[in-house]
This record gives structure tokens, C-alpha cells and sequence, in this order.
């Protein structure tokens, strides 16, 4: 154990999570056992490594990714419940997993029969198809990421969290990237760009690893594992155990395709078409353990899909696809097409079904009766009626009970889905070929399924910036209105305060969604109250927003009548609400004693005066030679302003 994984250990994280053991450790984080105090819970925390919680783009993304993650609620991911910081320490709250890893199944167990090896690959397809519905990718598809409870649940971990990393840690992202290199779909090599799509190459690559108990891409480096990725394709699983069925090889083929547009468009298109698959093989194929061979009696048994596994499978194969859900390339609507995987060149023709043995049986009576001869009934069953059926009525049906009546006529399907302001979900509005069209057994039929109409979400955007909050509306094909801009005391300027229509809410392609943007706080007009009475300014700028604060003491003032406000701080510009202006008030002029210059020189006397601050003027009296004060304009004694002018009268 690391010093660093030491000191985290019996430590409280965000006052809640107490770490109590590792768990395991890899390239991004590792993995504890804590205790959610607050609900009294186990929980598993993902504590980031110190070199990841030091970069600031990374814990911005993090953040958004850990929100998007936990927005995903299905049965086979598992829950993020909270996600936080505590001082060095950046850490995920997730759902706890006992169990042992999809890694440990592999080595532990090797090479798995079919049904085993679905019965794991279906629920992370399913947890996939529910993620892809959300527009979450998870990019990081690989043993390591699948948990298996003791009972058998299989949980898919991680959602998002390889987008947080790979786009801010490129300077230390060598271990992340090559830790999964065995499973990177060859656009992330190439181009790092990743979709639905790249998920299911992954989970293709998972499938060829359970049915053969080795990677589809060995190698002794990352670098040349993805070249291999790059360049080459991957292996056919039958060519390692040859009891992988050709339908099953097709499937891998198909979902781990090199180029992206050849695979399926997302984890519903991969389940439909897996399960699709799985149907068409015997007891003794699902069963058949690498090395074994089917048993020949058992070889034209059809799959029984409404059996489910063995008592000690992990899950029961599913019994019938689920929903469909449309694809979308940075939120652009899209048409989906679920088209089935070709055949391997090596494969064997499709094994007859069941009711084909029947319909076998009644055309070779029907062909006694007629006295066909054997080069008719060759013709009858190579190019005649025999190999023949006519399409069924299709539209207005629900897609199952299309599904079923192509089936019923040995057609294939394939679907695609439109939107529709009035046809409802799932049924289907047209088809590729008229009813009654006679078309060979296995011809594709097209149908065009509404997916009902063409609504989009209005994104989580409040608590964003205007610059991040436009890309999300636009990206879920929505149009930013101008927004409306008001001041706000609490918000930051540009931060988003409200969206209308609110968040969630289904809209119309380009609808508009107006934005309400905080201008941050309002600038208030300083206003001057100089030379005002005390409590008009007072009132004045409290009433414009402002603090006020009166000086505890008051100064002289020649100018300004005692009571009044001779200064304030700031005196002018503007603030914002709340800021505090101090007012100073005026106790009125300095009042000073006069004093008794009669019988003094005029020299004498001036000088006394103008020292006491006043002003002096000379009135002679019969010429004042003697030069001596008579009399003075203001008595002595008296308190007078300084600066007041004293009249003496010389003689």
C-alpha cells in the first residue's frame, strides 16, 4: 500500500465518507471501501490520483461528467451517488459492487460456451442502450469495467469518466490510454473521437474474448496492439474455437467492424440484432463447450427463446429485443438503420427452421398430388414458388407484429426509424416492398417505424456561463432567443439564472429557448449630500442602496451651519448595494474669546488680535498721533467666529 492510499485511509471526506480499505488501484484512480455516515450506507469511492486532482480543466470536466453519469439510472450501471472535493482530494460516490470483475471471469474460466458468454455480454449491452438513449458514451468498454455480483447481476462502472480524463491529461495520460489499448475502437487511436459506435466495437471485442479466453488483438506493447487496431481486423473467433457458430462470428464481425459506419449505431441496434442471432441456434450450439462439437440430431432444433438459461447461468438470455432508440451524432437527428450482419464468407447456410421441416413436408404431398416430376420439383425449389413468399400487410402494425409476420414468410427485417407528428411509436408507416410482392426466402424488407414525433430536451444549463450554456441548446438542436440580461445582487456576471421553457421540457427541432443571463450586480449613482441636515443625507443614500455610517466626530466648518454634512466618503461615482458612505458633520465655525486691547499701542493691539485669529482695522480719531486703542468694535470677552473682523478706534 502506497503512502499516499495510507494517509487516506480512516479519514471522513466532505464530513460524510469514512475511507475504510483499497479496494483496487489502476492508471485514473483508486477504489475504496467508505461509509456513508450521513445515511448510514456502504458506498465505494473513487479517489482520483493527486496528479489528475492538481489540473483544473480535468476537475471542471470531471465534475460534468460525474453529473451526466449519475443522471443514468438503469439496473445493469452502476449508480453514481455524489461526487465532491476535499482539500487535495477529488472522489466519486458510487454504488457499492461485491463481486469479482469480468478481468477475473476471463482468467479464472477461459474460453466460455455461447449462452454463458451472452448471458454476460447482454446486460452491458443493455446498460449501454440505456447510457446511448441519454447521449452518454462511455468510452472505456473493457473487462475491468463490468462487475459481477455474487448473485449474477452484471453492472457496467465508469460511465463518462474517460471523456473527463483523455481531454485534460495529455501529458500524463500514457497509462490511462494504454491500460485499455486492447479495446480501443481504431477512430480513438486514430483521431481520439469516439460515439455510440465505439462502444460497440468494444463490446464486440468483449464477446470474442469470453467464447475464446484471449484478446482479439495480442500484443508486447500498447503501440503495437493499436496498430493491430488500425490496421488489421478482427479475428474470427471460430478460427481459435471452432465451436463459435457462424451467426455469433458474423455478430463480432459486424459490431467490431473497422470502419464505424459499418457497425451498428448504438448499443439498442447491437442488443436487437445479438438476441436476433441467439434465436437461431440449437440447445446443442448455445451449450457447446470449446473443443465440443453440436450433437447431429440436434443441429435443425431451433432456439427456444421462450426457455430461459441454466439455473446457474449468470442472466437468461433475453426473450425478445427491446425498445429501439435512435441514434444521434452531436444531437443531430439521425435515421437509424438496424441492418443484420452478413454472413462470414466461410459460414454454412442457415439451418432450416422448425416450421420450414413442416411446410417441407406439405409441398412434397402437394407435389405427389400434382405428379411433379423430379426436374419440376428441382425447379419448384430453387427458383419457383417454393422459394418464394408473399410480403404480408405491414403498415399499421406494431414493429413486433411486422417482425412476426416476415417471419411467418422466411423475410427478413430491417428497420428504420423516422419521426412522426401523427403516426404512433413503434408502428410502422411504410415498407420497402407492396403487400402481396413476391420475394425470395431471406430478402431484406425494409420498414419505416415511427419513433412518434421529434421532441428534444431543453439541456441542464442554470449555473452555466452564456458561452457554455449556448453550445448545449444548440447541440440538442434547439435555438439560444436573445437573452434577457438583469442585474443580481448573488449570481456572477454571465452566469445563467433561469431557461424558459424549463429545464427538461420536450420541444420542437428549433424551438427557441430564451436564456435569463445575471448582469452581476447594479451600479447605484454615488449621490452628494454635502451641506445637507444630517438626516436628509442619511435618508437619501439609504434609500439609494447604500450603508451609512456618520463619523463619530464632528469637525469646524466656516462654510457649513452646524448639523450639517461638510464631507462624504466616496464623494461621488458609483458603488453597488450595500457599499458604505461615511458622512462627516459640522459642529458650525470655531467660536473664539476676544480679548482687551483698550489702552495698548495699536501695535501692540494688532498684533494680539490677528494672533487670535481675528481680522484688525484702524480708525483714527483727531488723527491718532498718540497712537493709542480708544475703544474696540467688539467687546472683550465675547465668543465670536475666527476670522471676524475688529474695528479699533486710535487716538
Amino acid at each position: 500500500m502506497s503512502t499516499a492510499t495510507s494517509a487516506v485511509i480512516d479519514r471522513v471526506l466532505d464530513g460524510r465518507y469514512r475511507v475504510e480499505s483499497l479496494l483496487a488501484e489502476g492508471g485514473m484512480a483508486a477504489v475504496y471501501r467508505a461509509t456513508d455516515l450521513r445515511l448510514d450506507r456502504r458506498v465505494a469511492l473513487k479517489i482520483m490520483h493527486a496528479h489528475l486532482a492538481r489540473d483544473e480543466e480535468f476537475v471542471t470536466r470531471f465534475r460534468q461528467e460525474a453529473r451526466t453519469a449519475a443522471r443514468l439510472s438503469h439496473p445493469h450501471v452502476v449508480s453514481v451517488f455524489d461526487q465532491g472535493e476535499d482539500d487535495d482530494l477529488v472522489f466519486l460516490a458510487m454504488e457499492l459492487v461485491e463481486g469479482r470483475t469480468l478481468r477475473e471471469v476471463i482468467t479464472g474460466h477461459g474460453a466460455h460456451s455461447v449462452r454463458d458468454a451472452v448471458a454476460y455480454l447482454d446486460p452491458v449491452l443493455q446498460a449501454l442502450a440505456a447510457a446511448h438513449e441519454a447521449g452518454l458514451a462511455h468510452r472505456d468498454v473493457k473487462p475491468e469495467n463490468v462487475l459481477i455480483r455474487p448473485d449474477g447481476m452484471v453492472k457496467v462502472a465508469d460511465f463518462g469518466l474517460a471523456r473527463a480524463v483523455t481531454a485534460a491529461t495529455s501529458s500524463h495520460s500514457n497509462e490511462l490510454v494504454w491500460g485499455t489499448a486492447a479495446y480501443l475502437a481504431p477512430e480513438q487511436v486514430e483521431r481520439g473521437r469516439t460515439d455510440e459506435r465505439s462502444d460497440i466495437y468494444s463490446a464486440g471485442l468483449l464477446l470474442y474474448e469470453l467464447l475464446t479466453g484471449v484478446k482479439a488483438f495480442p500484443g508486447d506493447s500498447p503501440v503495437q496492439v493499436a496498430y493491430a487496431h488500425v490496421h488489421g481486423e478482427v479475428p474470427r473467433a471460430a478460427d481459435t474455437v471452432a465451436t463459435v457458430p457462424a451467426e455469433i462470428d458474423a455478430f463480432i464481425q459486424w459490431a467490431a467492424a473497422t470502419d464505424p459506419e459499418r457497425r451498428p449505431t448504438d448499443g439498442a441496434a447491437a442488443l436487437t440484432e445479438l438476441r436476433h442471432s441467439v434465436r437461431q441456434l440449437s440447445e446443442s450450439e448455445l451449450d457447446a463447450l470449446p473443443g465440443q462439437q453440436p450433437a447431429d440430431n440436434d443441429l435443425t432444433q431451433a432456439f427456444d427463446h421462450t426457455r430461459p438459461l441454466r439455473a446457474t447461468d449468470t442472466l437468461a438470455v433475453p426473450r425478445q429485443a427491446p425498445e429501439h432508440y435512435a441514434r444521434t451524432s452531436g444531437n443531430k437527428p439521425r435515421k437509424v438503420r438496424q441492418t443484420r450482419p452478413p454472413a462470414p464468407a466461410s459460414a454454412a447456410p442457415r439451418r432450416p427452421r422448425r416450421r420450414m421441416k413442416v411446410a417441407g413436408w406439405l409441398l412434397g404431398i402437394l407435389l405427389v398430388l400434382i405428379g411433379a416430376t423430379g426436374a419440376g420439383a428441382a425447379w419448384y425449389f430453387t427458383e419457383g414458388p417454393g422459394v418464394h413468399s408473399p410480403v404480408p400487410t405491414l403498415v399499421g402494425l406494431t414493429e413486433t407484429e411486422a417482425r412476426e409476420a416476415l417471419d411467418a414468410e422466411e423475410l427478413d427485417t430491417v428497420v428504420e426509424l423516422e419521426y412522426s407528428e401523427t403516426v404512433p411509436v413503434e408502428e410502422v408507416m411504410a415498407a420497402s416492398h407492396p403487400a402481396g410482392t413476391s420475394l425470395r426466402h431471406g430478402t431484406d424488407v425494409t420498414l419505416t417505424v415511427s419513433q412518434g414525433p421529434e421532441r428534444y430536451a431543453v439541456p441542464p444549463v442554470v449555473g452555466k456561463t452564456l458561452d457554455q450554456a449556448t453550445p448545449m441548446i444548440e447541440e440538442a438542436n434547439l435555438t439560444v432567443a436573445e437573452p434577457e440580461r438583469v442585474y443580481d445582487e448573488k449570481i456572477p456576471e454571465g452566469q445563467v439564472m433561469s431557461v424558459a421553457p424549463e429545464e427538461g421540457e420536450q420541444l420542437k427541432p428549433g424551438s427557441e429557448v430564451t436564456l435569463t443571463v445575471s448582469q452581476g450586480r447594479e451600479p447605484i449613482e454615488i449621490v452628494d449630500v454635502t451641506g445637507q441636515p444630517e438626516s436628509d443625507g442619511v435618508n437619501v443614500l439609504s434609500e439609494a442602496g447604500f450603508e451609512v455610517t456618520v463619523a463619530p466626530e464632528r469637525v469646524f466648518s466656516d462654510s457649513v451651519e452646524e448639523g450639517r454634512v461638510v464631507s462624504q466618503t466616496p464623494a461621488e461615482g458609483t458603488g453597488f448595494r450595500g457599499d458604505t458612505v461615511t458622512l462627516t458633520i459640522s459642529k458650525g465655525p470655531e467660536l473664539i474669546e476676544v480679548p482687551s486691547v483698550i489702552g495698548k499701542q495699536w501695535g501692540e493691539a494688532q498684533q494680539i488680535l490677528t494672533g487670535a485669529g481675528f481680522e484688525v482695522s484702524r480708525k483714527n480719531v483727531l488723527g491718532g498721533y498718540f497712537g493709542t486703542v480708544r475703544t474696540q468694535s467688539v467687546k472683550a470677552g465675547e465668543m465670536v467666529p475666527r476670522g471676524t473682523e475688529i474695528v479699533l478706534e486710535i487716538v
